[in-house]
C-alpha cells in the first residue's frame, strides 16, 4: 500500500473539511464571484468594442483613428459605459442581498468556539498584530470598484474583537451610512482568516476589543 498517497489525500481530504465548516477560508473568492459575475454580466459588450476599435485602427496606415473615428468610437464608449453604470445600479439590491447572506453566514459561525481540525498541518498562531490585518486589508479593498466613484472621502472606523480561540469577531463599520461598502468591508475584513494567539490574563485567553481606522480616498 502507497502510505505517502494515502498521507497526502487525508490532509487534502481534512483541509476540505475544514474549508466546509469555516466560510471564512473562501470567503475571498466568493465575494469576487459576486462582483465579477456582475461585471461580466454588465460590461459583456466592451470586448466588442474594443475589436472594433482594434479592426478600424488595422485599416489606417499609422494604426491609428482619424479624428471621425475617433469621435464615433467615443461616442459608443460613452454610451456603453453610461449602459454598464445603470447595469451596476440595477444590481446593486441584488449584491447586497447576496453579500447580507454570506456575512450572516460568518456571523452565524463565529458564534461557535473556532477548534482546529486534528492530523492537518496547521501553521501555529502568530502573536496579533493590528499593522498586519491592517496590511492585508488594504490589499483586499485597495483598487476594488466598489470605491472607484466615491465623490467624498470616508474617515471610518473599524470595531473587532480578538475572542479567546484566536479568530477576529463581533466587527462593526461606523462612518458611513452606504449598507453595500459596509458588508464588503466588514466581508474583507473576515476573509482575512488567519488564527491568533489570543490575549491572555492570569495565564488565561480573554477577548479584546480593538478599533482601526479605514480612510478611503474619494474623488474631492
Amino acid at each position: 500500500m502507497n502510505y505517502k498517497k494515502y498521507l497526502i489525500a487525508f490532509v487534502v481530504f481534512s483541509s476540505a473539511t475544514v474549508f466546509a465548516q469555516n466560510t471564512r477560508f473562501t470567503l475571498r473568492e466568493k465575494v469576487g464571484k459576486i462582483y465579477s459575475d456582475v461585471k461580466n454580466e454588465c460590461g459583456r459588450d466592451y470586448g466588442l468594442l474594443d475589436a472594433k476599435y482594434k479592426e478600424i485602427a488595422a485599416k489606417s496606415q499609422d494604426g491609428k483613428l482619424s479624428k471621425t473615428e475617433e469621435e464615433e468610437y467615443s461616442k459608443q464608449f460613452d454610451a456603453l459605459k453610461s449602459s454598464y453604470l445603470e447595469c451596476q445600479d440595477e444590481n446593486k439590491p441584488i449584491r447586497i442581498e447576496k453579500l447580507k447572506v454570506l456575512l450572516a453566514q460568518v456571523e452565524l459561525e463565529n458564534k461557535k468556539e473556532y477548534t482546529p481540525p486534528k492530523n492537518t498541518m496547521l501553521p501555529v498562531p502568530e502573536v496579533f498584530s493590528q499593522d498586519m490585518l491592517r496590511r492585508k486589508l488594504s490589499e483586499r479593498l485597495a483598487g476594488h470598484p466598489l470605491f472607484e466613484s466615491l465623490e467624498t472621502t470616508l474617515r471610518l472606523r473599524l470595531t473587532f474583537t480578538l475572542d479567546t480561540d484566536g479568530q477576529t469577531k463581533e466587527a462593526k463599520i461606523t462612518g458611513t451610512n452606504d449598507e453595500e461598502i459596509k458588508m464588503f468591508i466588514l466581508l474583507s475584513f473576515y476573509s482575512v482568516s488567519d488564527v491568533f494567539k489570543p490575549k491572555e490574563s492570569d495565564g488565561k485567553a480573554v477577548k479584546e476589543t480593538y478599533t482601526m481606522p479605514l480612510v478611503l480616498m474619494g474623488l474631492e
